[in-house]
C-alpha cells in the first residue's frame, strides 16, 4: 500500500503569517543617513542678455507613418482562420515544423463501442487491480461517450481502498511530452483520498505493479482534499519529479519552497482539462521541463532541471488512467467514479487550439485539434469542438514547438 502525507494544515501558514508580522514590525522604514544629508544648493548664475528673437522657421511636413513594426521574436502569427466540413483551416506565418502532422494519439471515444475496455483500441492495460475501465455512453464532455474508471465497491471502511488500473500509451520513445485530457469524479457517498493525474517515465518490464512508471527519469503529480473533511472538493496538489540517479524533487503547489502558486479546486461534477509537459534535459546542461495546468491555472512550472545524464534515456510511456486511494463510507452507493475524455498526447508542445478568451493568459478552456498537415505557413485539422457549440465565438492560437503561443484570432463556429 503507498503511504501519503496528509496535505498541510492551515495552522501552519497562520503561525508563519504571525512570525511574518513580528518581523515587518520589527523592520521599520526611514530614510538612510544619504538621504537626511544637507546640501546647499549652488548659487544662481547671472541671467544671460536677451537674445534677439530668431526668423520663423517654416513648418516642417508631416512625418511620414510609420512602418510596421516587425516582430522581434518571430512568434507565430495567424493571418485567417476558417472551417469548413470539419476541417479547420489556419494560414499565417513562423508556425515552426513538425516532425510530423498528427499527435502521437488522439481520441474522444465517440467512435469506440460503449463497454469496451481500452485494450482493445490502443491503450495498454499494465495489468491494474481495484477497479475498471470501459467506454461509457452516459457521461462526455464533449460527443457522446468517455472513458470511465470504476473503482471498487464494498462495505464501508475506515482503512484507505485502492484502485490502480494503470492504462497508458506506449511504444514511443521521446524526449519531450505534451499532453491534454478533460476529467471529471463522482464520490458516490465515497471519498477520494488521493487522486493521481498523468505519470510519464520510463518503462521497465521487471518494474513491479508499474512497468511504465518503473524506470527514471520520471514526472507525476497528484490532487487531494482537505485532510479530515467530509469535503469531496480536491484542493492540494503535489508532485514532482525522480532524476535518473533516483534524487526526488516534489512538493506541494504554493505550501513548497520553489513550487508557488493557488492550486485549482476540483469541486466533484465538474469537468477540468489537465495539460502537462514535460521535457528532459540536454545531457550536460540543466534545461528540463515540468509544467502543468488545471483550466489554464498553472501548477508546477519548472525550466532548468538535470534530469538525467544520457540521450540514451528518453520517455516511452506515459499514463492516462493511473488510479486512486478512496476512502467507502457509510452510506456510500458506489466507489469513486473518474471519466477522462478528450485525451491529447504528443511528442511536441507544437499544436493548434480552440480557446474561450482572446488572451492566451485568460483561457480556461484550451482545446488542442488533431492536425492533419502542418507546415510554417499553415495548418489544417479536424475540427474538434471540445465542448464549444455551434455558433460559439472561439479563438484560434498557434503553439510553436518551442512553446512561443501566436495572438488569439476569433472565429465562429459553424
Amino acid at each position: 500500500m503507498t503511504l501519503h502525507r496528509a496535505p498541510p494544515h492551515t495552522t501552519t501558514l497562520l503561525c508563519a503569517v504571525s512570525l511574518l508580522g513580528v518581523l515587518m514590525t520589527g523592520c521599520g522604514g526611514g530614510s538612510s543617513s544619504a538621504d537626511t544629508t544637507a546640501v546647499a544648493p549652488p548659487a544662481p548664475a547671472p541671467a544671460p542678455a536677451p537674445a534677439p528673437a530668431p526668423a520663423p522657421a517654416p513648418s516642417p511636413s508631416p512625418a511620414p507613418a510609420p512602418a510596421p513594426a516587425p516582430n522581434p521574436s518571430g512568434a507565430p502569427t495567424i493571418a485567417t482562420a476558417s472551417v469548413s466540413a470539419s476541417v479547420l483551416t489556419v494560414s499565417g506565418s513562423s508556425f515552426g515544423t513538425r516532425a510530423q502532422a498528427a499527435p502521437l494519439r488522439y481520441d474522444n471515444f465517440d467512435s469506440r463501442t460503449v463497454g469496451a475496455s481500452p485494450a482493445t483500441f490502443g491503450y495498454h492495460n499494465y495489468g491494474g487491480f481495484g477497479g475498471t475501465v470501459t467506454v461509457d455512453g452516459s457521461t462526455a464532455y464533449s460527443g457522446a461517450r468517455s472513458l470511465r474508471h470504476q473503482s471498487n465497491f464494498g462495505g464501508a471502511s475506515p482503512d484507505v481502498q485502492e484502485s490502480f488500473p494503470h492504462i497508458a500509451i506506449r511504444g514511443f520513445s521521446s524526449n519531450e511530452l505534451y499532453l491534454s485530457y478533460r476529467l471529471k469524479f463522482a464520490s458516490n457517498g465515497s471519498r477520494i483520498a488521493q487522486l493521481k493525474f498523468n505519470r510519464s517515465g520510463m518503462e521497465i518490464s521487471t518494474a513491479n505493479g508499474s512497468p511504465c512508471y518503473g524506470g527514471s527519469p520520471k514526472f507525476r503529480s497528484s490532487y487531494y482534499p482537505e485532510s479530515g473533511s467530509t469535503d469531496t472538493t480536491l484542493r492540494y496538489v503535489q508532485g514532482g519529479i525522480v532524476r535518473d540517479d533516483e534524487s526526488v524533487l516534489e512538493g506541494w503547489i504554493g505550501e513548497t519552497s520553489g513550487f508557488e502558486g493557488t492550486p485549482q479546486a476540483i469541486p466533484e461534477n465538474t469537468w477540468v482539462q489537465v495539460e502537462e509537459y514535460y521535457k528532459l534535459n540536454d545531457v550536460g546542461a540543466s534545461n528540463g521541463e515540468f509544467v502543468t495546468y488545471v483550466n489554464g491555472h498553472r501548477h508546477f512550472n519548472f525550466h532548468d532541471l538535470r534530469l538525467r545524464s544520457s540521450a540514451s534515456q528518453l520517455l516511452n510511456c506515459s499514463y492516462l488512467v493511473v488510479g486512486m486511494d478512496y476512502y467507502v463510507n457509510a452510506g456510500s452507493t458506489n466507489g469513486v467514479t473518474v471519466w477522462y475524455d478528450d485525451h491529447y498526447l504528443d511528442t511536441s508542445r507544437a499544436r493548434v487550439v480552440l480557446a474561450n478568451a482572446s488572451t492566451w493568459d485568460q483561457t480556461t478552456i484550451r482545446s488542442p485539434q488533431p492536425a492533419t498537415q502542418w507546415s510554417a505557413a499553415g495548418i489544417t485539422a479536424s475540427l474538434e469542438r471540445g465542448g464549444f457549440a455551434s455558433g460559439a465565438d472561439v479563438w484560434v492560437y498557434v503553439v510553436r514547438a518551442d512553446g512561443t503561443v501566436s495572438a488569439g484570432k476569433a472565429l465562429r463556429l459553424p
